[in-house]
């Protein structure tokens, strides 16, 4: 069971103002600062508790990758820093954006390492273990190809709260849209909630907000396609919806028994 305790409250210097460097939570050995959990917030466009929640759980799976000596190999590192660089117009815009945002190379490098161990121990620990059935995977087939081969063109935006999200329909223009995350779904892959929304309009209408955990969704429907897929497409698209169900799943289930067995104090 989680073991939660109230550690002793840390004093800033400055009265009135959270302290960056106070510890919020100490998962294992490792410390959740309250500068990480605001960097979160905004990195993220996420309210305080959920920042912290998800700071909590990279801790505790990096606490878990360096206790099974999970392991990145210099060629792993290099990679992953050659594909980030790719991002930015050149290699100086690169260094320069790291030191607008105040951020040493070596401290980089190190976070890009302590994301990689992340990975890698999911990998080993969830994704390898994760088995799908010729069987399974052919009655997913069948049920993708009775539903009809429907695909969504959709742009979506999230919000932390329902005012938010009202007032963004309200006042929808080219604007707002603009501001949207464009994306192509099958029918399978919407949640059922969101499916029921959109399935209330016509292509180039708003959904109302819809409520999804503890955010607020807005979809604009763009467009509806009936689309024959190949045996090979019904295929791939089967063994990604099965894939991804099961690893929601196990992912869960091992987050569970890493809270069971690592110790998570708390500090207010």
């Amino acid at each position: 069971m989680k073991k939660i305790i109230i550690c002793a409250i840390l004093i800033c210097i400055t009265a009135g103002l959270y302290c960056e460097n106070a510890s919020v939570v100490m998962v294992g050995n490792k410390i959740v600062l309250e500068s990480d959990v605001r960097a979160k917030m905004k990195e993220e466009n996420k309210e305080y508790e959920e920042a912290l929640r998800d700071a909590v759980i990279e801790k505790m799976l990096l606490f878990q990758a360096e206790k099974e000596g999970i392991v990145v190999t210099s060629e792993e590192l290099t990679s992953e820093i050659e594909r980030i660089k790719k991002r930015f117009p050149d290699e100086a815009s690169f260094y320069t954006a790291l030191e607008k945002d105040n951020i040493p190379y070596a401290v980089f490098v190190k976070t890009i390492e302590e994301k990689l161990k992340v990975r890698n121990l999911v990998k080993k620990n969830v994704v390898d273990k994760i088995e799908i059935t010729t069987p399974e995977i052919a009655a997913k087939m069948k049920e993708l190809k009775e539903s009809g081969g429907y695909t969504y063109y959709v742009k979506l935006k999230w919000f932390q709260n329902e005012p938010s999200a009202q007032d963004f329909v309200k006042s929808f223009d080219s604007k707002k849209e603009a501001e949207m995350e464009e994306g192509t779904l099958s029918r399978e892959e919407i949640m059922p909630e969101v499916l029921a929304e959109i399935d209330k309009i016509s292509p180039g209408n708003l959904s109302s907000p819809i409520k999804i955990g503890n955010k607020y969704l807005v979809v604009l429907l763009k467009d509806v396609k009936k689309e024959e897929a190949s045996p090979y497409q019904l295929y791939l698209k089967a063994r990604s919806i099965l894939q991804n169900s099961r690893f929601e799943e196990r992912f869960n289930n091992y987050l569970k028994e890493l809270q069971a067995k690592i110790p998570v104090f708390y500090c207010e």
